[in-house]
């Protein structure tokens, strides 16, 4: 939620031009860059590389499509199939996630 201080400043920006709102962009991203070089430290690309703790691990960005591609798709499953799994297993992880909860 946008505090007021936020919302103001928003209003605002709205009120200048594209080129203008860019070098809002800038500003602001060069002082948090001052801020906060000391925590977060940047590759020679400039992309931010943020410290994660231990339990995060990350995952390589995708840049083959092809590397998702299966030879085998079952011929007594269509894709209507399919989309009933996936949705029954995001119901269950969703129930699992969350905390138990006393009934009222």
């Amino acid at each position: 939620m946008n505090t007021t201080t936020v919302q103001s400043v928003v209003a605002a920006a709205q009120a200048l031009s594209p080129t203008e709102q860019f070098e809002v962009i800038q500003a602001l991203t060069r002082v948090l860059q001052q801020r906060y070089l000391g925590t977060v430290s940047f590759s020679v690309t400039q992309t931010p590389i943020i410290p994660l703790p231990a339990t995060v691990r990350r995952t390589p960005p995708v840049t083959n499509l092809a590397d998702f591609a299966a030879d085998f798709w079952p011929e007594d499953e269509t894709a209507d199939d399919i989309t009933t799994y996936i949705a029954q297993q995001r119901a269950t992880d969703r129930a699992r996630d969350l905390p138990d909860q006393e009934l009222l």
